[in-house]
């Protein structure tokens, strides 16, 4: 979010980057006894001039005002300038994203190669085994456990559907991964998911490249100012991940999202990562973006997803994506260990919400089957239940518990039905609330330590104790 709140003896601020927004980033600290907080700018531009002139809005609210009031701020600020649309009222026009909101989200990883990657240049001679986790057949066995235990409603995605399994050779889709039950399975898959009344989708990806894709080569990756190319520090699934330049995104899409469209998905497409990642930049001469061109290119894309299946989801929240995500797979990462850092506060939760569908963390993917605290702050901030089967894939690799070192998972029938009973108890609950997630978050306080109220824009509160686990929604 480009933008930031002061409160001190002076008064109560909220400072809003509009102009080089997407080049802002907040530096505070603490010098001489006193905190200090201001803007910064990095200028990208190879002649050192800013594609656009910086500029900031800073807003004065009453003394009194905290950061709920803050967030209430930057939200009408929002919805003034038609930057982001309420969930209310596009849902007159949406019935996917209706859909969505009275639901959960459950993914399904159904295969992967080794990751992280030790092939990282992959050739067809070379690449690894992928791993089958679940097929096409065994999701259907998966909804036949949901329905007999009440879920009549939920958003399925399916994640690595496509040849070679999650992040196997993207931009390369097709053909569908045979091992998983070929095209004619996923067809089947997504007729039975929809005749028993569930919404499906599927996982792509418009921001990643990897060698082995049969359209790679170098002119399709971004560069750098020195014409290398730039990758992902980490290697996954199919080797050495290639940042896709966005230019060359849309003409993937504009290629793949029709025939993923013609299978019959319908709901929130989900592409991976696009709006948890810096807007990017290219130096290539015959594609070159700053990351306004870039937001433009997968402003394209977002609008694809909601043409062809019905709306647009991915991975996180950033400020950028507001006007066209319908669900982030969460807002934010675990709290972090730092001396600057007293609490948290829901300021994004109280901006977006009733605006945009969200999981509330990484922590709370699962939260079925994790602590009573899980549960507890899924609600304090008014996320949509979110679960994950097979999250954990990676090998060797101390990354691999960034969803929680608990897994719902599908391979014997016993872990079938396990994970269709923690999901349907979370589902049975989430009916209780479910109404609040088309409206706005008023206010959120904290009533003593550990109780939490929020208040949401029909009156209705719902106070979260840290100290009992108990949960309660007053009317």
């Amino acid at each position: 979010m480009p933008v930031f709140g002061v409160k001190n003896s002076k008064g109560c601020f909220l400072v809003i980057a509009e102009g080089y927004k997407y080049e802002m980033n907040v530096v505070f600290g603490v010098k001489e006894g006193l905190y200090y907080i201001y803007p910064r700018f990095i200028i990208q531009e190879q002649d050192g001039i800013p594609y656009e002139n910086i500029s900031i809005r800073v807003m004065r609210l009453d003394d009194d005002s905290d950061y709920g009031d803050m967030a209430v701020k930057y939200r009408e600020y929002k919805l003034n300038r038609k930057d982001c649309i309420p969930i209310m009222e596009r849902v007159k026009n949406c019935p996917e994203l209706d859909y969505a909101a009275q639901s959960p989200e459950i993914r399904i990883r159904l295969g992967w190669k080794p990751a992280p990657a030790e092939i990282l240049e992959q050739t067809v001679e070379n690449e690894p085994e992928m791993k089958v986790a679940c097929t096409f057949d065994r999701v259907c066995d998966f909804i036949d456990e949901l329905k007999s235990r009440g879920v009549d409603k939920a958003q399925i995605c399916l994640v690595g559907w496509n040849k070679s399994g999650h992040d196997g050779r993207w931009p390369q889709a097709f053909p569908v991964e045979e091992k998983l039950g070929g095209e004619s399975g996923l067809r089947n898959l997504i007729k039975y998911a929809q005749e028993n009344g569930y919404q499906i989708v599927c996982h792509t990806n418009s921001t990643d490249s990897y060698n082995i894709a049969d359209t790679f080569s170098k002119d399709i990756v971004v560069k750098k100012a020195n014409g290398s190319l730039v990758k992902n520090t980490i290697p996954w699934s199919g080797g050495n991940m290639y940042d896709l330049c966005p230019v060359k995104a849309v003409e993937y899409a504009e290629r793949d999202l029709p025939r993923i469209s013609d299978f019959g998905f319908k709901g929130l497409h989900y592409i991976d990562v696009m709006s948890v990642v810096p807007l990017r930049w290219c130096f290539d001469e015959k594609h070159p973006l700053n990351s306004k061109q870039t937001l433009e290119c997968y402003i394209k894309i977002m609008n694809m997803c909601h043409d062809l299946f019905g709306g647009f989801s991915s991975e996180g929240v950033f400020d950028f994506c507001a006007k066209y995500l319908d669900y982030g797979f969460y807002v934010a990462f675990p709290k972090i260990d730092d001396d600057m850092l007293d609490e948290e506060i829901p300021l994004w939760e109280i901006a977006y919400h009733g605006i945009i569908l969200y999981n509330t963390s990484t922590t709370t993917v699962n939260y079925c089957i994790k602590d009573k605290n899980s549960r507890l702050k899924l609600y304090e901030c008014g996320g949509r239940p979110s679960f994950y089967i097979f999250s954990k894939f990676l090998e060797g690799c101390p990354s691999d518990n960034w969803l929680g070192k608990e897994d719902l998972t599908l391979t014997t029938d016993e872990e079938l039905r396990f994970s269709a009973d923690k999901i349907a108890a979370a589902y049975e609950e989430f009916k209780k609330y479910r109404h609040l997630q088309t409206r706005f978050i008023e206010k959120h306080r904290e009533l003593s330590e550990g109780i939490f109220e929020i208040t949401y824009s029909n009156g209705e509160r719902i106070v979260v104790d840290y100290n009992s686990g108990d949960l309660e929604l007053k009317r």
